[in-house]
């Protein structure tokens, strides 16, 4: 039988992208992460991955095991938490990004309340930046929020493309100035996106300011500007456009947990369960 532990690494290699950001998860150092992942080649007996100096790409038989092994990883989770879940109680203050609060969240609240009945939750929806800062005040006890650029705080959850998003009808016009819709406040997209548009030579203008995640994609599908998107909040009626349509790149979003400095058991369960989140058969939809 395979071992959990050596398909748990094998499952954080592929969400983060590398061994080095999946060591970083998993609290392991990437040398243990590439022997586990070596371990469980032999087991196979297949290559799992093809390994470049820049990339890590899953093979064939990689494919194959990787629905496998995050079905299995579920099984086991359930498992242990039906039979050791400690009997909790009191209330756990959550701040979540409207990114995950509108995708998987609500199933694994669902399931974390089924496993801690005595558990209260109380849900704030905010940015990232003020999430942050509210933990860091007392007022929160856990949040699930995008990880500032640049910074390496808070436990790793998942990382995906953030991508520039349109309107399928959107004309984009060589030469002429780029309309942008973008968060209103502080916002690792937002910043993600300006930084990478004032290293270049392209002219952009900010036409639409929201709050959330659904007033800036309402703008996109109106077709009154262009926003940076979490690849998994690309919905019908939006096309990504790409460095063939002259746009810069922008980078990897990085989904964290961050906890209280000193969190009780209610709170370090929530934020167990909510890294299993990056053990789920695909990837949350937003």
């Amino acid at each position: 039988m395979l071992d959990f532990e050596l398909l748990r690494a094998f499952v954080a290699v592929v969400d983060c992208g590398g061994f080095r950001r999946a060591a970083e998860r998993l609290n392991l150092t990437q040398s243990t992460v590439s022997q586990q992942i070596k371990r469980l080649e032999l087991e196979t007996q297949r290559p799992l991955f093809r390994r470049t100096t820049r990339s890590v790409a899953l093979t064939d038989e990689g494919e194959m095991l990787l629905g496998d092994a995050r079905r299995l990883l579920q099984l086991e989770e359930a498992a242990r938490q039906r039979l050791v879940a400690p009997r909790l109680s009191g209330m756990v203050r959550l701040g979540a990004v409207e990114e995950v609060a509108g995708g998987s969240l609500p199933s694994a609240l669902g399931r974390f309340a089924a496993l801690h009945p005595g558990v209260k939750l109380e849900v704030q929806i905010g940015v990232s930046a003020e999430l942050i800062e509210q933990l860091n005040a007392g007022r929160l006890d856990v949040v699930f929020a995008k990880r500032p650029l640049g910074t390496s705080n808070g436990r790793l959850v998942w990382r995906e493309p953030l991508v520039w998003a349109a309107a399928e009808t959107f004309d984009l016009i060589p030469g002429a100035t780029l309309p942008l819709a973008l968060y209103r406040e502080r916002s690792v997209s937002r910043e993600a996106a300006l930084a990478a548009l004032q290293g270049g030579d392209l002219d952009w203008e900010i036409v639409y300011t929201s709050p959330s995640l659904t007033g800036v994609r309402a703008a996109a599908l109106a077709g009154l500007a262009i926003t940076p998107l979490p690849e998994s909040a690309v919905i019908a009626g939006l096309r990504v456009l790409g460095p063939e349509a002259g746009l810069p790149r922008l980078p990897d979003l990085e989904f964290a947990i961050y906890e209280k400095a000193r969190p009780d058991k209610p709170a370090t369960a929530l934020a167990e369960a909510l890294l299993a989140l990056a053990q789920g058969p695909s990837r949350p939809t937003i």
